[in-house]
């Protein structure tokens, strides 16, 4: 891959010249970021425990399942329509592609546009800050550019073979010109961030920004195509004024010109639309926003710099220590297990890519639940879907757990050998509760607040049941797993058996599901239960409590 990038790259030496760039520069950048994305793990969704020799397979196999997806949907979706009634097809086919690489910008683009590792290195030579933001785009771009590929091959294959040569290559043509038009939209977004935000501010932003558009798009992705029927893929679609704001009926409204054939005022405003604005994007970033690039990039290392003791003691927040402090008497038992809970509500709060992996979670459970529940299909409205969310919630929150001893500081995890610690199950029961508190309790408040709505007020007993049954399946998860201390280990010394433990626990939580479902045609069953699953939690976290070293494994 390195290889044809490059080469690709040779080709187009002088549009990188006009844009401003050092091209030597530019080239060696890029060629040094490939090599490294080869040694360690793929930055693109291969974030879960693969192992450094494993990378560059682990892209191509997403890229091969990426292929397999949009085929399908490719197919189901451009083989039925007549060539007249194409145009809606096409729109949810663009909308897809630009849904996937957008997510893709979201999850990965502050790692890397906006790592600033490299920083030490490139800063002090005279690189200037056009050269470094194109680069770091090409780096980018050829990864989505990929996604892009992956996504529409089919689709290319099977235009082309339904429509001509030239009909495929056009298609080719849009899906690329996709992937530039959401580096544009995503990229100027982030520009503008740093150039009217604080430094110290501005990762903080960013990552909020992620969460809540990684659940948009989630939701969108989900909620979008329930809205439409089936039949409207077949019926002819009128054109409004909105649709020019559209960026996916750009697209589908050139490739119209070539399967039709027409070229009329309406497809010609959108050819222009959708070969012109991805262009002029990266022009307008090019020109206008990187003059100050290097120097917010620069500027953004002294987040990673203690902060004197002095400063931190005036910037505290006594109110606020002092409840933390509060909360975590009112559900410890001692000292230790107090302060595990008090660092994990800190470090949960703080921790950038904790908050990444943990809260789209949460997030995307929510979201699922709301659009299957107002769907009008025979799951959605039957008596048995409440049951479903709340369980199938579950599922969320064990991510959060899961990601619990993972940090990208796990060197400093040295202190819990040194420190005089004599039971490590009060850190591990502390870190926890904090886990259960500061994120399942309003994670389920929400949830139970929607069903309760939803559904009606006499569902009282399930929510506190399927709540209790998933703190006992929570614990059993952690009893089942790999213990760690809290932030203690790096994202690939977690061991794959957890995916087969959490497969299993997967399992017993549906099983726990059907047997609540039984209990309730039961008269008072769920009432009943309900003081036995607390009583079942209770019994496992104090077993959980007392774990000690030997059943500790260290990173």
């Amino acid at each position: 891959m390195t290889t044809i990038i490059l080469w690709l790259l040779d080709r187009l030496k002088p549009l990188f010249q006009t844009m401003g760039a050092d091209y030597g520069q530019l080239r060696a950048i890029v060629q040094v970021k490939l090599t490294m994305d080869n040694r360690r793990n793929s930055i693109t969704l291969g974030r879960y425990g693969k192992s450094s020799a494993e990378s560059t397979n682990t892209f191509t196999r997403i890229l091969a399942i990426y292929a397999f997806i949009g085929g399908l949907i490719s197919l189901g979706m451009l083989a039925t329509p007549d060539k007249d009634r194409l145009f809606f097809p096409l729109t949810l086919q663009f909308s897809y592609i630009m849904a996937l690489c957008a997510m893709t910008l979201i999850s990965d683009f502050s790692s890397v546009i906006l790592d600033s590792s490299d920083n030490q290195i490139i800063l002090p030579r005279p690189v200037s800050s056009r050269t470094l933001w194109l680069a770091r785009v090409v780096h980018i771009t050829s990864y989505l550019f990929a996604i892009a590929l992956s996504l529409s091959v089919v689709a290319i294959l099977f235009i082309g073979y339904r429509f001509g040569a030239i009909a495929g290559l056009l298609f080719l043509v849009m899906s690329l010109l996709s992937a530039v038009l959401m580096v544009f939209l995503t990229n100027i977004f982030y520009l503008l961030l740093m150039r009217f935000i604080s430094e110290e501010k501005l990762r903080e932003v960013i990552n909020y920004f992620q969460i809540v558009m990684a659940v948009l798009f989630y939701g969108g992705y989900q909620f979008l195509p329930r809205l439409i029927g089936t039949e409207v893929l077949t019926q002819t679609f009128a054109i409004q004024w909105w649709h020019y704001l559209v960026p996916p009926m750009w697209m589908a409204g050139t490739i119209e010109i070539v399967i039709q054939p027409i070229l009329d005022s309406t497809h010609l405003v959108f050819a222009v639309l959708a070969i012109v604005t991805p262009i002029l994007g990266l022009w307008f970033m090019n020109r206008f926003l990187t003059t100050n690039f290097t120097q917010k990039l620069g500027s953004m290392d002294q987040e990673s710099q203690p902060v004197p003791l002095a400063t931190s003691t005036q910037t505290s927040q006594p109110g606020r220590v002092a409840w933390i402090d509060k909360l975590s008497a009112w559900f410890t038992d001692n000292a230790l297990e107090r302060a595990a809970f008090a660092f994990t509500w800190r470090i949960t709060g703080r921790d950038r890519k904790f908050k990444l992996k943990t809260y789209p979670q949460l997030g995307f459970g929510l979201a699922y639940v709301i659009v299957m529940s107002l769907q009008g299909s025979s799951f959605g409205s039957s008596g048995f879907f409440y049951l479903f969310a709340l369980y199938f919630a579950g599922l969320y929150v064990m991510v959060a757990q899961y990601q619990l001893s993972v940090s990208d500081n796990y060197r400093a995890s040295w202190i819990y050998g040194s420190a005089p610690i004599q039971t490590p199950g009060d850190l591990l029961s502390g870190s926890l509760k904090a886990l259960i508190i500061k994120l399942l309790l309003p994670f389920y408040s929400l949830l139970a607040s929607y069903i309760l709505y939803r559904y009606g007020i006499d569902k009282i007993s399930d929510v506190l049941l399927a709540f209790s049954n998933s703190l006992v399946m929570l614990i059993s998860a952690a009893l089942l797993s790999s213990r760690y201390m809290p932030f203690s280990t790096a994202q690939d010394a977690l061991k794959q058996s957890n995916t087969a433990r959490g497969l299993l626990t997967s399992l017993v939580l549906g099983l726990v599901g059907f047997s609540h479902y039984g209990l309730t045609y039961i008269p008072y069953g769920t009432w009943i239960a309900l003081p036995l699953s607390v009583l079942t939690f209770w019994i496992l976290l104090r077993y959980y409590r007392q774990t000690d070293w030997s059943q500790i494994m260290m990173g």
